[in-house]
């Protein structure tokens, strides 16, 4: 009997944990802050438009590319993950927020 239960339990938390995720990836629209252009801002400014919105890890990366040339052409291309991952974070945080108030 035990059995049924704890498996039971298991699947409820892995829909609710499959329905947190979602919720979150829904509010994640609501606070993504990149631009239309923030691939060219990062195609330009490289690690300095990185440094300045404050995505360190992504700065030196790209920093480091640059010795190589190819930071320029990899800049572009990491900017929009930088500001979704942001959004998700920020999403995450509220939900938890929201689910500490509620319960």
């Amino acid at each position: 009997m035990t059995d049924t239960t704890s498996i039971d339990r298991v699947h409820r938390l892995q829909k609710e944990a499959a329905a947190n995720k979602a919720e979150a990836g829904v509010l994640a629209d609501t606070f993504d802050d990149s631009t239309g252009a923030s691939w060219l801002w990062a195609f330009l400014f490289g690690p300095i438009y990185f440094a300045v919105h404050g995505f360190w890890g992504r700065a030196l990366i790209v920093f480091l590319l640059n010795f190589l040339i190819i930071g320029f052409f990899v800049a572009p291309f990491l900017a929009y993950p930088a500001w979704r991952g942001r959004a998700e974070k920020k999403a995450e945080k509220m939900l938890m927020v929201d689910s500490v108030r509620r319960g």
